[in-house]
């Protein structure tokens, strides 16, 4: 083959890959940009979500103060609590598992109190950071739990806590 008709198909050829390449990739980023998830904004999403949110988030705070600070856990668990899915190792499944263990816990502590800091709802999940003291001296509990709700009912339910502690590393405090 001349060298001229060889440089020819070589430089066809490099062009030919370096088009592809390049489609390549602009069709991969398309791809990508194209397929991401579509979930709207929170201040894009229907008034209807936020509502929904929003009376979720009620019921918690409604659940935990009618039960725990209140003292009135059968009281919270009829008007609150559905079939109930516990991820507690110490509390039994059910609206009774959670009624015996809340009636045990608020006898044996009954100056327990829950001090709400705040909410997060995500659809049916509401999450609340919440302080728990035993008594009034008490540096208490940091608490995450997560509950579910399904139709105006608690449904299921996590938690974590950790003590606060004496000292920390940071300012920033645990609230």
């Amino acid at each position: 083959m001349k060298r001229r008709r060889l440089s020819r198909r070589v430089t066809l050829v490099g062009v030919g890959v370096l088009t592809t390449a390049a489609l390549t990739v602009g069709t991969t980023a398309f791809a990508v940009t194209d397929t991401a998830p579509k979930k709207p904004a929170a201040a894009t999403w229907p008034a209807g979500q936020a509502a929904k949110e929003a009376r979720n988030k009620q019921i918690v705070r409604a659940f935990v103060d009618l039960g725990i600070n209140q003292k009135k856990p059968q009281e919270a668990a009829d008007r609150y609590v559905g079939d109930l899915i516990q991820h507690n190792p110490n509390v039994a499944d059910g609206k009774e598992g959670w009624i015996t263990w809340a009636t045990g816990f608020v006898k044996a502590v009954p100056d327990v109190n829950v001090d709400f800091k705040r909410f997060l709802a995500d659809g049916d999940l509401v999450t609340v950071h919440t302080h728990i003291t035993l008594n009034a001296t008490d540096r208490g509990l940091a608490a995450m739990d997560v509950f579910r709700v399904k139709n105006g009912k608690i449904v299921e339910h996590w938690d974590v806590s950790t003590p606060v502690p004496e000292t920390s590393a940071n300012d920033n405090g645990m609230f």
